[in-house]
């Protein structure tokens, strides 16, 4: 059951950050808060997936 879940949030955790980058590079001219949201989205994205690799090598 565990590794079910494990793919599910991988899933989520990755389209956060595709989302993140598409909204990145979609707009040519962002201002500061939106360029911030981006970027957090990136950050949480690639950090939750960090997260979630070590967590699950460690079993």
């Amino acid at each position: 059951m565990s590794g079910a879940r494990d793919d599910r949030l991988r899933f989520i955790l990755i389209f956060v950050a595709l989302y993140g980058c598409i909204l990145f590079l979609n707009r040519p001219d962002p201002t500061r808060t939106q360029m911030a949201f981006r970027f957090a989205l990136i950050a949480i994205g690639i950090a939750g997936l960090v997260w979630l690799h070590v967590r699950t090598r460690r079993r």
